[in-house]
């Protein structure tokens, strides 16, 4: 009697111990307190250090059970909130939760997918096979469409304007598929992801192909519609950003080798320049920025440099950028002045920041957006050079890559227009990017 007591007794300690080992599944309102707990962590103490993060992402996590979360809910602390990604040992343990889903054919089973999808495709590496196979995976989950239709797929559409050639090849089948989406009905949904999905087409169906400019135009006009149906100004600005970088030269593959696309300028900070297209029989350099953008600001040592080298030489260097509604000067006593409503204001500000800032070089200010579509800019710093004959050479270049590979690709075209180019920048030291 004994003994079968001290089992039963056992049995429930045991039991018991088990019991507290197993966490049961976080509700929705833990989930929410969660996120509050994060959001209420960073208003108090904003962190300043990837530990900072990690201590606030950690405490609000607390013991919830990542073991036991919906794939719903391991989304929204990914991307409602970084929480997941950041707490302690939280992201390897979301993954191998996720992992427990993939085979699901339901939405948990393409949330998960998706949830993977750009982390898997990064680890594939150089593996062009692994990564179409991936892309294979993910759109051809039957129910990857219901992800289109609550807008909860940009991620992979992000990753698809990255692709090389090689990848989109291999993966073009289900690449010229999502065409099905570019439909009225999915516009509202999809179109930040038009352009994205543009040149994940190209890359698949080739530069050449017939189809890319029906696509191309048809995405421009639905875009332009989420625009006018947009009741807040700066979504309506977004989208017909969108609309004009779809129907711009660089979309439409008539930049590089072309005509340089005119800009429109509204001030500049030599009153005699009044148009790009008259500095033909120079090389021009543009470079596209804002004072907001601290890269942009930090690459002015580099720029200055480059005025520096070809200074007596037939080589003009433009920074390119439009109002912005506000000044951005991190140096000056106040930081940021509201200039919206009234340009004027604007410029002169731009003229005593060139001044304290040395800015050696000429700025313009253009009618068009410093993000210009026709030059395919997306972020800034972003440059371009036009040769002596008007046309575009070179695209997308940053203003802080190296001396010597900025004037490699400028001499050239210096020599190709029979123009005098000075001697060539002493070698910099290995790995400066300034």
């Amino acid at each position: 009697m004994f003994r079968i007591t001290a089992s039963f007794c056992a049995a429930v300690v045991l039991f018991g111990a088990s019991t507290t080992l197993i966490a049961a599944p976080p509700t929705e309102e833990q989930i929410d307190q969660c996120i509050k707990a994060y959001n209420d962590g960073r208003a108090a103490n904003p962190p300043r250090t990837m530990e900072d993060m990690q201590k606030i992402t950690t405490e609000a996590l607390g013991d919830l059970s990542i073991e036991e979360m919906s794939v719903d809910q391991i989304s929204r602390l990914l991307t409602a909130a970084p929480i997941l990604r950041y707490a302690d040992g939280a992201y390897a343990k979301a993954q191998q939760r996720l992992r427990s889903f993939e085979s699901d054919p339901g939405r948990a089973g393409a949330t998960a997918c998706v949830l993977l999808f750009t982390d898997d495709f990064r680890a594939a590496g150089d593996d062009d096979a692994a990564k179409a196979e991936l892309i294979h995976k993910v759109l051809s989950h039957p129910a990857f469409d219901q992800l289109v239709e609550a807008g909860e797929a940009s991620a992979v559409f992000g990753t698809l304007g990255s692709l090389t050639p090689e990848i989109a090849s291999k993966a073009s089948k289900d690449i010229i598929g999502l065409e099905r989406f570019v439909k009225a009905e999915y516009a509202e949904k999809l179109a930040r992801s038009y352009i994205d999905y543009l040149k994940a087409y190209i890359a698949a169906a080739g530069d050449k192909s017939p189809d890319a400019k029906r696509i191309r135009e048809k995405m421009a006009t639905l875009a332009m519609e989420v625009a006018d149906k947009s009741t807040e100004e700066r979504t309506a600005k977004y989208y017909r950003g969108v609309s004009k970088y779809l129907s711009g030269a660089f979309a439409r593959g008539e930049l590089i080798g072309y005509k340089a696309p005119e800009v429109n300028i509204t001030w500049s900070s030599d009153p005699s320049l009044s148009s790009i297209g008259a500095l033909k029989g120079q090389v021009v350099v543009l470079d596209f920025w804002a004072t907001w953008c601290g890269p942009c600001v930090a690459s002015f040592p580099k720029v200055r440099e480059l005025v520096e080298h070809y200074k007596g030489y037939p080589v003009k260097i433009i920074g390119i950028t439009s109002l912005q509604g506000f000044h951005i000067d991190s140096e000056a006593a106040e930081k940021r002045i509201d200039t919206s409503g009234d340009p004027q204001k604007e410029y002169e500000l731009m003229a005593s920041y060139l001044k304290s800032r040395n800015i050696t070089w000429d700025v313009v200010f253009t009618e068009q957006d410093v993000f210009n579509p026709d030059y395919g800019v997306r972020g800034i710093p972003h440059v371009a050079i036009i040769g002596a004959d008007g046309k575009v050479y070179h695209n997308g270049l940053h203003p802080a890559q190296p001396l010597s590979h900025k004037c490699e690709l400028i001499d050239a075209l210096l020599k190709e227009a029979g123009l005098p180019t000075p001697a060539p920048p002493a070698e910099e030291p290995a790995g400066d990017e300034g």
